[in-house]
């Protein structure tokens, strides 16, 4: 096996020692103090966190510290290059101020 496998966007990744490209290059990961506004009744909130080598395409997860308000339902996306957008929907019959708090966020390269 050579010193080299696809790994990374637009180029080459390293190997490491055992053959494998490390865990650096194909998982990205970062954490953003969000804070969503009051989300209404059935409407979505959307905020972004800053995570370098995202690219589109990619693959990505965003985790709350803890539960979720009942009612509430994230999903993450890639929007941009080093942009992961959060989106939380509102399930429930009343409007849902989410608490600021930090997320994880993991983007997988695609």
């Amino acid at each position: 096996m050579g010193t080299t496998a696809k790994g990374v966007a637009g180029g080459l990744a390293t190997l490491n020692a055992s053959g494998r490209v490390p865990a650096s290059q194909v998982m990205l990961t970062a954490t953003a103090t969000l804070d969503f506004a009051s989300i209404a009744a059935g409407a979505v909130g959307t905020l972004t966190a800053t995570v370098t080598g995202a690219a589109t395409g990619d693959f990505a997860i965003a985790a709350p510290p803890g539960n979720l308000t009942a009612g509430l339902v994230h999903s993450a996306f890639v929007s941009a290059a080093n942009t992961v957008t959060i989106r939380i929907v509102n399930g429930t019959a009343g409007a849902i101020d989410p608490a600021s708090a930090t997320w994880g966020v993991t983007v997988l390269k695609a």
